[in-house]
């Protein structure tokens, strides 16, 4: 099984980003927002083919995330990582 591209750029940003991030507390778990689920785990499944078995990986993924990092964390990872995909001057400053 191969991760895409998405998910490696994912995984290698919010691995950096929450480096800092220090252990999230069991409150901090359920912070991230249902459309912010619903967003990674459709950007998700699009980059992993779009199966049930992608649904169940996907959604367990955003699961762990949210376990590790704090949503204002991940909000800052996921902000760095669609920016380093922009061309030109501005995406090469991230």
């Amino acid at each position: 099984m191969t991760i895409s591209r998405w998910m490696q750029l994912s995984i290698c940003a919010l691995a950096a980003v929450g480096s800092a991030a220090g252990t999230a507390r069991g409150d901090d778990i359920n912070d991230y927002p249902t459309n912010a689920r619903v967003e990674y785990v459709f950007g998700c499944m699009k980059a992993n083919g779009e199966t049930r078995q992608s649904i169940d990986s996907c959604s367990c993924s955003i699961d762990v995330l949210a376990s590790l990092l704090p949503f204002d964390r991940y909000v800052t990872a996921e902000t760095v990582l669609s920016m380093s995909q922009v061309r030109g001057n501005l995406g090469g400053q991230f």
